[in-house]
């Protein structure tokens, strides 16, 4: 049997060619504006500096710099950076991110976590460059869609890993206290048909099969 390759090179490839829709695409919207809303009402992010790690091609960059002073995106892959409208950005990884320690009032990451093989590490590496608040979104493994897709994409396997608990215990672990966290949401940036929007709103509520578990938390 051919053995796998590493799981680092497994991620670099997929990031280097993947096809995503754009920020202002209307289901893009449709799927980031209710969790920053969510993330917004607990933790008002007006007049706060805002690091997006993983930021990709700004699907999250964009509605965060409508609402907060200073927002910076980082990420790993040129190819997604070249693909952020927003202005200020820098590549780094997020085991190394070139920042000062407390350097952002809130540090930001949004499906990053089920990426990498070491949480931990990524979650100190995101706390020490957060002055007091962590917010962060992951898929949901019980929601049945996350599932097969962390099944069938080689890259998306952490997905298997990710629950609301499993989140919630990596960063009490990384020195924070909880402040709001739900599960919810049924739509897809990527995948979700457009005609469906309207109907999968619905889902934007509390929901213990949704494909998200949106976080907020403090430092201690």
């Amino acid at each position: 049997m051919k053995p796998s390759p590493p799981q680092d090179a497994v991620q670099r490839a997929y990031w280097s060619r993947a096809a995503f829709r754009p920020a202002d695409h209307p289901v893009v919207a449709a799927y980031a504006e209710p969790k920053v809303a969510f993330l917004d009402r607990h933790v008002p992010l007006g007049g706060k500096s805002v690091l997006d790690v993983g930021c990709g091609n700004g699907i999250f960059t964009v509605p965060l710099a409508r609402r907060a002073a200073r927002v910076v995106g980082t990420d790993l892959s040129g190819h997604m950076l070249g693909l952020n409208p927003h202005p200020g950005r820098v590549q780094a990884s997020a085991t190394a991110l070139p920042f000062a320690d407390r350097a952002f009032d809130v540090v930001f990451a949004a499906n990053l976590l089920h990426h990498v093989d070491d949480v931990p590490g990524v979650l100190g590496e995101l706390a020490r460059c957060s002055a007091r608040h962590l917010m962060l979104i992951e898929p949901n493994r019980w929601n049945p869609l996350m599932l097969v897709f962390g099944l069938l994409v080689p890259a998306e396997r952490g997905v298997l890993r990710s629950s609301r608990p499993a989140l919630v215990r990596w960063v009490e672990r990384a020195g924070f206290r909880v402040t709001a966290v739900t599960t919810s949401g049924m739509i897809s940036q990527n995948n979700t048909p457009a005609f469906l929007v309207p109907w999968l709103k619905r889902f934007d509520g509390e929901t213990r099969l949704g494909e998200y578990i949106v976080l907020c938390a403090e430092r201690v």
